[in-house]
């Protein structure tokens, strides 16, 4: 991007990361046109591949099922989990066959992932998808108290939109630094819509109340 470059589109996503990537797929596929805007040009080593029993249907729901991650040499199956107990103790926990039944109805199996690949496939489908993928930094924010206006990046550039998505991680997120947000990183309270580091914040330059899907502010923990 040139400085001065004024990019409008639907919905303005900081961050390519796993939960910025999901975001973006989810929005394009509901028909809106979505900018992605990340630094790295590159796909970086991520830390974590082990996922839990949640993940596999998420995953699916993005156009990669389990069994097709396994099929393609992507995952692994993993049983069981170690659990890092307070005082530095560790066990292996295996879900027992109650939890698969109503009403909890979650997916006993899990996978190990390569994280690599597994981003890099996310990355092509959200391409195909026909989200518009910006190399940049999202350095500022341009608001009228607590609405905002357009993103302003490292190149001169800025970004306006309806809605704007901060999944660029709780600790650089810009706008919990901006509108001092609450960061929560453990506890009831964090319990996660997608397994990865960061928060993800929604936002519309629109006034009123808080609502749950529309409105002002929506504010996913992730973890």
């Amino acid at each position: 991007m040139h400085a001065g470059t004024v990019h409008t589109c639907d919905v303005t996503v900081i961050g390519g990361g796993l939960a910025g990537m999901a975001a973006s797929l989810h929005l394009a596929k509901a028909g809106l046109r979505v900018v992605c805007i990340e630094p790295e040009t590159q796909v970086r080593q991520p830390v974590g591949e082990s996922l839990d029993w949640a993940s596999p249907g998420l995953l699916g729901a993005l156009g990669l099922p389990m069994d097709d991650l396994i099929r393609r040499g992507f995952a692994t199956y993993e049983r069981g989990v170690t659990l890092q107990l307070s005082g530095g103790r560790s066990e292996d926990y295996r879900p027992g066959p109650w939890l698969a039944r109503p009403p909890f109805n979650v997916e006993l199996r899990t996978i190990h992932v390569d994280r690599m690949r597994l981003d890099r496939e996310l990355q092509d489908l959200v391409l195909r998808q026909g989200v518009t993928v910006v190399h940049d930094k999202a350095i500022s924010v341009e608001k009228t108290g607590m609405r905002i206006a357009s993103i302003h990046a490292a190149s001169g550039g800025r970004f306006a939109s309806p809605w704007f998505i901060d999944a660029s991680g709780s600790f650089t997120s810009l706008f919990a630094r901006e509108f001092r947000l609450p960061a929560i990183e453990y506890g009831p309270t964090s319990q996660p819509r997608w397994r990865t580091k960061g928060q993800l914040s929604i936002w519309t330059p629109h006034g009123g109340r808080t609502w749950i899907g529309s409105g002002k502010f929506l504010s996913v923990q992730i973890r």
